[in-house]
Protein backbone atom coordinates (compact mmCIF):
# COMPACT_ATOMS: atom_id res chain seq x y z
CA UNK A 1 0.00 0.00 0.00
CA UNK A 2 2.60 2.53 1.06
CA UNK A 3 4.82 1.67 -2.37
CA UNK A 4 1.27 2.17 -4.81
CA UNK A 5 1.05 6.08 -2.70
CA UNK A 6 4.17 6.57 -3.33
CA UNK A 7 3.98 6.01 -7.21
CA UNK A 8 1.00 8.08 -7.58
CA UNK A 9 2.82 10.83 -6.09
CA UNK A 10 5.45 10.24 -8.09
CA UNK A 11 2.99 10.72 -11.33
CA UNK A 12 1.61 13.18 -10.14
CA UNK A 13 4.64 15.31 -10.08
CA UNK A 14 5.34 14.11 -13.08
CA UNK A 15 2.07 15.17 -14.40
CA UNK A 16 2.91 18.68 -13.07
CA UNK A 17 6.14 19.11 -14.53
CA UNK A 18 5.16 18.00 -17.62
CA UNK A 19 2.28 20.48 -17.52
CA UNK A 20 4.63 23.13 -16.22
CA UNK A 21 6.90 22.84 -19.77
CA UNK A 22 4.25 22.16 -22.14
CA UNK A 23 2.74 25.29 -21.83
CA UNK A 24 3.97 29.42 -19.94
CA UNK A 25 2.85 29.53 -16.82
CA UNK A 26 0.35 32.49 -15.98
CA UNK A 27 1.41 34.99 -13.22
CA UNK A 28 -1.28 33.75 -10.88
CA UNK A 29 0.36 30.00 -11.78
CA UNK A 30 3.79 30.83 -11.48
CA UNK A 31 5.88 28.26 -8.94
CA UNK A 32 6.86 29.94 -6.32
CA UNK A 33 10.97 30.16 -5.72
CA UNK A 34 13.27 28.78 -3.36
CA UNK A 35 13.86 31.83 -1.17
CA UNK A 36 17.71 32.03 -0.88
CA UNK A 37 18.68 33.41 2.81
CA UNK A 38 20.67 36.33 3.23
CA UNK A 39 23.87 37.27 4.09
CA UNK A 40 23.46 39.14 7.38
CA UNK A 41 26.51 40.80 9.13
CA UNK A 42 27.23 43.76 11.65
CA UNK A 43 30.19 46.06 9.86
CA UNK A 44 31.82 48.48 11.88
CA UNK A 45 34.19 51.50 10.16
CA UNK A 46 36.02 52.78 12.44
CA UNK A 47 37.88 56.25 10.97
CA UNK A 48 40.33 58.34 12.58
CA UNK A 49 40.58 62.10 11.51
CA UNK A 50 43.66 64.12 12.28
CA UNK A 51 43.34 67.83 12.05
CA UNK A 52 45.92 70.50 11.03
CA UNK A 53 43.54 73.31 13.84
CA UNK A 54 41.64 74.35 11.32
CA UNK A 55 37.41 73.80 10.77
CA UNK A 56 37.57 70.14 10.00
CA UNK A 57 34.86 68.66 7.61
CA UNK A 58 34.57 65.36 6.34
CA UNK A 59 31.99 63.22 4.44
CA UNK A 60 31.11 59.57 5.26
CA UNK A 61 28.97 57.67 2.91
CA UNK A 62 25.88 55.63 4.70
CA UNK A 63 24.28 52.47 3.70
CA UNK A 64 20.97 52.62 1.38
CA UNK A 65 18.55 49.92 1.22
CA UNK A 66 18.26 48.65 -2.54
CA UNK A 67 17.23 45.43 -4.48
CA UNK A 68 20.82 43.61 -3.27
CA UNK A 69 20.70 44.94 0.40
CA UNK A 70 18.57 45.82 3.33
CA UNK A 71 19.93 48.28 5.85
CA UNK A 72 18.59 46.47 9.63
CA UNK A 73 20.24 48.78 11.66
CA UNK A 74 22.83 52.01 12.24
CA UNK A 75 24.49 53.87 14.51
CA UNK A 76 26.98 56.83 14.05
CA UNK A 77 29.14 57.89 17.08
CA UNK A 78 30.54 61.05 15.69
CA UNK A 79 32.51 61.88 19.12
CA UNK A 80 32.72 65.53 19.24
CA UNK A 81 31.65 66.48 15.54
CA UNK A 82 28.58 67.70 14.37
CA UNK A 83 26.50 65.85 11.81
CA UNK A 84 24.02 66.36 9.13
CA UNK A 85 22.63 63.87 6.92
CA UNK A 86 22.48 64.72 2.63
CA UNK A 87 21.43 63.48 -0.38
CA UNK A 88 23.45 63.81 -2.93
CA UNK A 89 24.08 62.69 -6.75
CA UNK A 90 22.06 58.94 -5.42
CA UNK A 91 24.45 58.77 -2.35
CA UNK A 92 23.22 59.34 1.30
CA UNK A 93 25.91 61.00 3.09
CA UNK A 94 26.87 62.28 7.05
CA UNK A 95 29.05 65.70 6.65
CA UNK A 96 30.91 65.55 10.01
CA UNK A 97 32.47 69.18 11.58
CA UNK A 98 34.10 69.87 13.99
CA UNK A 99 36.04 73.42 14.87
CA UNK A 100 39.63 74.10 15.41
CA UNK A 101 40.59 70.72 15.73
CA UNK A 102 43.94 69.76 16.27
CA UNK A 103 45.31 66.68 16.70
CA UNK A 104 43.29 62.67 16.27
CA UNK A 105 39.77 61.90 16.93
CA UNK A 106 37.46 59.11 15.92
CA UNK A 107 34.33 58.51 14.65
CA UNK A 108 32.70 55.03 14.17
CA UNK A 109 29.92 54.03 12.06
CA UNK A 110 28.20 50.69 12.77
CA UNK A 111 25.40 48.92 10.59
CA UNK A 112 23.89 46.14 10.04
CA UNK A 113 22.46 44.54 6.78
CA UNK A 114 21.05 41.84 4.58
CA UNK A 115 22.44 40.96 1.59
CA UNK A 116 21.42 39.00 -1.15
CA UNK A 117 23.22 38.08 -4.49
CA UNK A 118 21.38 39.68 -7.60
CA UNK A 119 21.97 39.12 -11.38
CA UNK A 120 20.74 41.17 -14.12
CA UNK A 121 20.67 41.23 -17.88
CA UNK A 122 22.95 43.15 -19.57
CA UNK A 123 20.55 45.21 -22.60
CA UNK A 124 22.76 46.37 -25.08
CA UNK A 125 23.75 49.88 -25.54
CA UNK A 126 24.59 51.43 -29.10
CA UNK A 127 27.46 54.04 -29.59
CA UNK A 128 26.72 57.38 -29.39
CA UNK A 129 28.15 60.66 -29.56
CA UNK A 130 24.13 61.92 -28.76
CA UNK A 131 23.55 64.66 -26.29
CA UNK A 132 23.25 63.00 -23.16
CA UNK A 133 19.62 63.51 -20.69
CA UNK A 134 20.08 65.66 -18.23
CA UNK A 135 20.04 62.55 -15.49
CA UNK A 136 22.72 60.59 -17.04
CA UNK A 137 25.19 63.76 -17.62
CA UNK A 138 27.11 63.20 -14.33
CA UNK A 139 27.91 60.11 -15.93
CA UNK A 140 29.24 60.41 -18.65
CA UNK A 141 31.39 63.38 -18.73
CA UNK A 142 34.72 63.14 -17.98
CA UNK A 143 36.08 63.54 -14.07
CA UNK A 144 39.34 63.43 -12.25
CA UNK A 145 39.62 59.96 -12.33
CA UNK A 146 37.36 58.76 -15.61
CA UNK A 147 39.31 61.09 -18.56
CA UNK A 148 36.89 59.72 -20.73
CA UNK A 149 37.65 62.80 -23.13
CA UNK A 150 41.57 61.93 -23.48
CA UNK A 151 42.87 61.67 -26.64
CA UNK A 152 45.02 58.83 -25.91
CA UNK A 153 41.92 57.18 -24.27
CA UNK A 154 39.83 57.75 -27.77
CA UNK A 155 42.47 56.83 -30.18
CA UNK A 156 42.94 53.24 -27.75
CA UNK A 157 38.77 53.06 -28.51
CA UNK A 158 38.42 53.74 -31.79
CA UNK A 159 41.75 51.59 -32.89
CA UNK A 160 40.01 48.56 -30.78
CA UNK A 161 36.37 48.88 -32.34
CA UNK A 162 36.50 49.90 -35.63
CA UNK A 163 37.22 46.45 -37.42
CA UNK A 164 34.51 45.04 -34.78
CA UNK A 165 32.14 47.98 -36.17
CA UNK A 166 32.55 47.34 -39.50
CA UNK A 167 31.83 44.00 -38.80
CA UNK A 168 28.20 44.78 -37.18
CA UNK A 169 28.74 44.86 -33.40
CA UNK A 170 27.34 47.43 -31.77
CA UNK A 171 27.35 47.09 -28.61
CA UNK A 172 29.02 49.41 -26.47
CA UNK A 173 29.57 47.82 -23.14
CA UNK A 174 30.64 44.42 -25.16
CA UNK A 175 33.11 46.73 -27.06
CA UNK A 176 33.70 48.42 -23.52
CA UNK A 177 34.39 45.27 -21.70
CA UNK A 178 36.36 43.44 -24.26
CA UNK A 179 38.84 46.63 -24.44
CA UNK A 180 39.45 46.22 -20.77
CA UNK A 181 39.94 42.22 -20.92
CA UNK A 182 42.63 43.06 -23.06
CA UNK A 183 44.95 44.93 -19.83
CA UNK A 184 46.79 42.65 -17.77
CA UNK A 185 45.88 42.01 -14.13
CA UNK A 186 48.41 42.86 -11.74
CA UNK A 187 47.20 43.15 -7.97
CA UNK A 188 50.09 45.77 -7.83
CA UNK A 189 49.27 47.37 -10.96
CA UNK A 190 48.39 50.80 -11.95
CA UNK A 191 45.23 52.39 -10.41
CA UNK A 192 45.68 55.31 -12.96
CA UNK A 193 43.50 55.31 -16.46
CA UNK A 194 45.94 57.30 -18.37
CA UNK A 195 49.61 55.38 -16.90
CA UNK A 196 47.41 52.03 -17.29
CA UNK A 197 46.79 52.54 -20.97
CA UNK A 198 50.46 53.36 -21.25
CA UNK A 199 51.81 50.38 -19.65
CA UNK A 200 49.08 47.93 -20.51
CA UNK A 201 48.53 46.39 -16.84
CA UNK A 202 45.98 47.49 -14.16
CA UNK A 203 45.30 46.62 -10.29
CA UNK A 204 41.61 45.84 -9.80
CA UNK A 205 40.60 49.71 -9.30
CA UNK A 206 42.51 50.60 -12.51
CA UNK A 207 40.61 47.88 -14.21
CA UNK A 208 37.07 49.30 -13.11
CA UNK A 209 38.14 52.87 -14.14
CA UNK A 210 39.29 51.91 -17.44
CA UNK A 211 35.88 50.14 -18.27
CA UNK A 212 33.63 53.35 -16.90
CA UNK A 213 36.15 55.70 -18.67
CA UNK A 214 35.63 54.00 -22.05
CA UNK A 215 31.76 53.41 -21.24
CA UNK A 216 31.48 57.10 -21.13
CA UNK A 217 33.71 57.83 -24.34
CA UNK A 218 31.45 55.93 -26.40
CA UNK A 219 28.15 57.53 -24.75
CA UNK A 220 27.05 54.69 -21.79
CA UNK A 221 26.88 56.50 -18.79
CA UNK A 222 29.03 54.50 -15.95
CA UNK A 223 30.16 55.59 -12.75
CA UNK A 224 32.33 53.21 -10.21
CA UNK A 225 30.99 51.66 -6.85
CA UNK A 226 33.04 51.98 -3.51
CA UNK A 227 32.04 49.10 -1.03
CA UNK A 228 32.90 46.66 1.37
CA UNK A 229 33.25 43.11 1.22
CA UNK A 230 31.85 40.88 3.87
CA UNK A 231 33.90 37.82 3.32
CA UNK A 232 37.81 39.15 2.65
CA UNK A 233 39.96 39.18 5.52
CA UNK A 234 42.29 42.37 5.62
CA UNK A 235 41.67 45.19 3.10
CA UNK A 236 37.90 45.05 2.82
CA UNK A 237 37.19 47.99 0.89
CA UNK A 238 36.62 46.95 -3.11
CA UNK A 239 35.21 48.46 -6.18
CA UNK A 240 32.87 47.54 -9.18
CA UNK A 241 31.25 49.56 -11.45
CA UNK A 242 27.38 50.20 -12.25
CA UNK A 243 26.25 50.53 -15.87
CA UNK A 244 23.28 52.15 -17.43
CA UNK A 245 21.66 49.09 -19.31
CA UNK A 246 17.96 49.03 -20.23
CA UNK A 247 17.06 51.80 -18.15
CA UNK A 248 18.47 50.58 -15.04
CA UNK A 249 22.18 50.41 -13.30
CA UNK A 250 23.95 47.49 -13.64
CA UNK A 251 26.77 46.21 -11.54
CA UNK A 252 29.50 44.86 -13.42
CA UNK A 253 33.26 44.26 -12.54
CA UNK A 254 35.61 42.80 -15.36
CA UNK A 255 38.47 42.21 -12.60
CA UNK A 256 36.09 39.57 -10.83
CA UNK A 257 34.07 38.86 -14.01
CA UNK A 258 30.92 39.76 -12.81
CA UNK A 259 28.69 40.58 -15.78
CA UNK A 260 25.52 41.93 -14.60
CA UNK A 261 26.67 40.30 -11.15
CA UNK A 262 26.58 41.64 -7.55
CA UNK A 263 27.24 38.18 -5.18
CA UNK A 264 26.13 38.60 -1.61
CA UNK A 265 29.40 39.64 -0.24
CA UNK A 266 29.65 42.74 -1.17
CA UNK A 267 27.81 45.76 0.35
CA UNK A 268 27.23 49.10 -1.96
CA UNK A 269 28.35 52.27 -0.02
CA UNK A 270 28.60 55.00 -2.48
CA UNK A 271 28.61 55.73 -6.25
CA UNK A 272 30.62 58.34 -8.46
CA UNK A 273 34.05 59.53 -8.88
CA UNK A 274 35.25 60.67 -5.07
CA UNK A 275 36.89 59.40 -2.55
CA UNK A 276 35.41 56.83 0.19
CA UNK A 277 36.27 59.50 2.68
CA UNK A 278 36.15 62.91 1.74
CA UNK A 279 37.85 65.54 3.23
CA UNK A 280 38.87 69.43 3.51
CA UNK A 281 42.14 70.73 3.46
CA UNK A 282 41.87 71.49 7.77
CA UNK A 283 42.25 67.22 7.77
CA UNK A 284 45.42 66.25 7.39
CA UNK A 285 45.11 62.78 7.23
CA UNK A 286 42.20 59.94 7.69
CA UNK A 287 42.13 56.17 8.07
CA UNK A 288 39.94 53.95 8.64
CA UNK A 289 39.59 50.04 9.35
CA UNK A 290 36.63 47.25 9.30
CA UNK A 291 35.27 44.57 11.85
CA UNK A 292 32.88 42.19 10.60
CA UNK A 293 31.21 40.18 13.02
CA UNK A 294 27.70 38.08 12.90
CA UNK A 295 24.85 40.53 13.97
CA UNK A 296 22.91 40.14 17.28
CA UNK A 297 20.06 39.14 17.80
CA UNK A 298 18.36 42.59 18.16
CA UNK A 299 19.87 43.91 15.52
CA UNK A 300 18.83 41.45 12.65
CA UNK A 301 15.37 42.04 13.83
Amino acid sequence: MKSKTTLLLILAALQILLGACASPARAQDAPVATAVQPLVRTVRLSVRVVGNGGDARIELPLVRSDEHQTLLAEKLLPRGFEVEEVERDGNRLAILTHPALDGARRITYEFTVAVRGTREAVAPAPVTSAEPTPEDAPWVRPTRHLQSTSPLIREKIVRFATPRLAAGETDAIRLAWDLTKTYEHRPNGSKSVLKATRTGHAADRGLDRLFATFLRTSGVPARPVQGVDLRRKGRRFTTWVEVKSGGRWVPMSVPRDHWGELPARYVKLTHGDRPLIARNENVERVTFRWRVTRPTAEASR
